[in-house]
């Protein structure tokens, strides 16, 4: 216990220091929220827990950049029965679900749909010298919904998110199989892909340049339309040390598509090609 209390009170001391690195810390803590959620998912539970743990991540100093930085990542977890779901900066909410029975070859199934929250943090022109000229893009508060079919070892989710309070004023919408691999009494081994499409105003606030930016930039005015984003490949596993620790572990592959890839931003100063790897340590109770 005191173990997940040192882990706690250092994740919110270091979210909570100077304005702007808590600002780059909260989009790096975002950026593995999805990773988090579905290593998590290699062992389904309906029980209430809380975690807590801390480890390295590595990803990209924003969406479509070639430079990457290194940041200690805290896991916020926190699962009412299988209610509520938060995950870092996601909030999952099942309203509705129904369990089949598909036989002893197959097993039970289930469909869930229910609303989501997701707190996207934007991004700062101080993330990257190659963001010199394009300005910031703010803070916003998404709400949406998804529709989720599983089975003992696969997941298939439709989320859909739009943006309530400005920042980048669009929406995102993500389509995603997931499922398990390999899975004993301590390892769990699984993998995830996730097509992304996102309207153009959440693609002109993140890979757009208006002129005044082209002026300020250097860069060409472009003005993406809505359309594919995005496609991604992730391995999670996750050890089981003790009833209470485990280790859990992810590596991603993004590929920027569409007008995304197309940006001036991208073609000239960063890389449509996208890593994402990070490790932790987590304490359940």
């Amino acid at each position: 216990m005191r173990a997940a209390r040192f882990i706690c009170v250092f994740a919110l001391t270091f979210m909570m220091s100077e304005s702007a690195r808590a600002q780059e810390f909260n989009r790096a803590v975002s950026a593995f929220s999805d990773a988090l959620s579905n290593t998590f998912n290699l062992r389904p539970s309906d029980v209430t827990n809380i975690r807590l743990g801390m480890g390295p991540g590595v990803s990209p100093a924003f969406e479509g950049s070639r430079d990457y930085k290194l940041h200690a990542v805290p896991v916020i977890s926190l699962q009412y029965r299988d209610v509520l779901r938060v995950n870092n900066n996601d909030i999952d909410f099942t309203a509705f679900d129904q369990i089949f029975d598909l036989g002893e070859s197959v097993g039970k199934a289930r469909l869930e749909v229910g609303p989501t929250v997701s707190l996207d943090f934007g991004r700062s022109e101080r993330d990257s010298k190659d963001l010199r000229g394009m300005g910031g893009v703010g803070f916003a508060l998404e709400l949406g919904g998804y529709i989720a079919y599983s089975t003992d070892h696969i997941r298939l989710e439709l989320e859909i998110g739009q943006s309530a309070t400005g920042g980048h004023g669009g929406g995102l919408a993500e389509l995603q199989v997931s499922g398990t691999l390999y899975r004993d009494d301590r390892l769990a081994v699984g993998a995830n892909g996730t097509l992304s499409l996102a309207t153009s105003k959440y693609l002109k606030s993140f890979f757009g340049v208006t002129p005044r930016q082209a002026a300020l930039s250097g860069l060409p005015a472009f003005h993406p339309s809505g359309g594919l984003k995005s496609a991604f490949l992730g391995f999670q596993s996750s050890y089981t040390l003790t009833p209470s620790w485990a280790l859990l572990a992810h590596l991603g592959y993004e590929r920027l598509l569409g007008d995304a890839a197309a940006s001036p931003l991208i073609i000239q100063r960063g890389d449509a090609n996208q890593a994402l790897v990070s490790a932790f340590a987590v304490y359940t109770f």
